[in-house]
């Protein structure tokens, strides 16, 4: 349990660092935010991904697990953070999915590196 709740703060973490990097990147330059959706999911596959990666390199096995309980939390925690915003359910599915996608990935990359 340790491994996964670690392994959420850091993708929690690396989301918000890459979140403000995002923010200024729009600021400062004449992007579109059009992309704004694209970004943002790309985002947190690499948060959640390095959260999984993380958990499995702590727990030392069954790193697809570490991972997908990882993404899952990040999916929950994310999703109550919205509380009170309207999500489709095409739209949570959609994110749900990423987010064991990209757990499962960097759960098995984190196994695979020791």
């Amino acid at each position: 349990m340790r491994a996964v709740l670690t392994g959420l703060l850091y993708a929690m973490l690396a989301g918000f660092g890459m979140a403000v990097l995002l923010g200024l990147l729009f600021y400062f330059t004449p992007l579109s935010a059009g992309l704004l959706p694209v970004l943002a999911s790309i985002i947190v596959a690499l948060a959640v991904f390095a959260g999984g990666l993380q958990a499995a390199r702590i727990a030392a096995a069954r790193g697809l697990v570490q991972g997908l309980s990882v993404g899952c939390l990040f999916f929950v925690v994310t999703l109550a953070m919205g509380w009170g915003t309207p999500l489709a359910l095409g739209v949570g599915g959609q994110k749900l999915g990423l987010c064991l996608l990209a757990g499962g990935m960097g759960g098995m990359a984190g196994i695979a590196g020791r």
